[in-house]
């Protein structure tokens, strides 16, 4: 237990006390349970992670408010809260496949290079509303077409839009799994990513091809936006030429060039067209 002389010092129980009239036996009454606060934050000092948390629970540490009386409270630390912060933004959308380390990202706060300026403005026109029409954005791998994506799928979530972000080859594998337990499923999941406000389509082109994927998922969602003119974003490692030869043929080989052409009318018709160029930042 800490000294009544180590608490009047401690830098943090002066903070949260700043400004308090104290009874004159505050410390001696208290002395056990500003102890207990002092000793979490000393462990918490020296913490990196939550897998390095020695606190009785991992991100919890306790801390305390004064008005007429100490009142013991707990708080989650600076890490633990950022995971309740990115599980509420997670939950916030219709459909979400984001990586865990990207929820925090807001297209406010990007640092975006040279070669993203002119993407960052056309996302930040989609975000302000200045702009009704999706992208298409394709772009070597690792020029920061997710990166920037995320950014503003999470900064429209937190303005309270209706977002989907779908990672495409991830989707569509989950979609053919439901065929075997859940089929209803399928209709469902195409009805929430029809009708959302901002639905973005994350590497596109790297799912296999099917008559399944293209006529009766992709092309059910895409024309129903088109008819309702909500905005789409595609993200993708192939221009819009080599995504038509991508969908003409299915795993068999077999060619069915006017479905292919119906699917990219409807894709060329909602989106502008945009080339992130620039070197691969993973590498960096």
């Amino acid at each position: 237990m800490k000294s009544i002389a180590e608490l009047k010092n401690d830098e943090y129980i002066n903070e949260r006390l700043q400004g308090k009239k104290l009874p004159e036996n505050f410390y001696v009454e208290n002395q056990l349970a500003l102890s207990i606060v002092a000793e979490d934050r000393e462990k918490c000092s020296s913490c990196s992670g939550l897998e390095e948390c020695t606190l009785p629970s991992r991100g919890q540490r306790r801390t305390f408010s004064y008005t007429d009386s100490l009142s013991e409270e707990i708080e989650y630390c600076p890490y633990a809260r950022k995971i309740v912060l990115r599980k509420r933004i997670r939950e916030r959308y219709v459909y979400c496949d984001i990586a865990q380390e990207l929820l925090d990202l807001r297209l406010e706060d990007v640092n975006y290079t040279p070669d993203q300026k002119q993407l960052y403005l056309l996302l930040a026109a989609i975000l302000h509303k200045k702009s009704d029409k999706g992208l298409y954005i394709s772009g070597d791998l690792g020029v920061g077409k997710t990166y920037l994506c995320c950014a503003l799928a999470n900064s429209l979530v937190a303005n309270k839009e209706k977002v989907a972000f779908v990672k495409v080859s991830n989707f569509f594998n989950e979609m053919k799994s439901f065929f075997s337990f859940n089929p209803q499923m399928i209709d469902a999941n195409i009805n929430r990513l029809k009708k959302v406000s901002y639905l973005f389509f994350d590497d596109i082109g790297s799912e296999a091809v099917s008559e399944f994927v293209r006529d009766d998922i992709l092309f059910r969602i895409l024309d129903y936006r088109l008819e309702n003119k909500l905005i789409t974003i595609f993200t993708s490692n192939l221009n819009k030429e080599e995504l038509l030869k991508h969908y003409q043929y299915d795993r068999r080989e077999k060619s069915n060039l006017m479905n292919a052409k119906r699917l990219m009318e409807r894709i060329d018709i909602l989106t502008d067209n945009y080339v992130l160029s620039g070197t691969d930042l993973r590498r960096k």
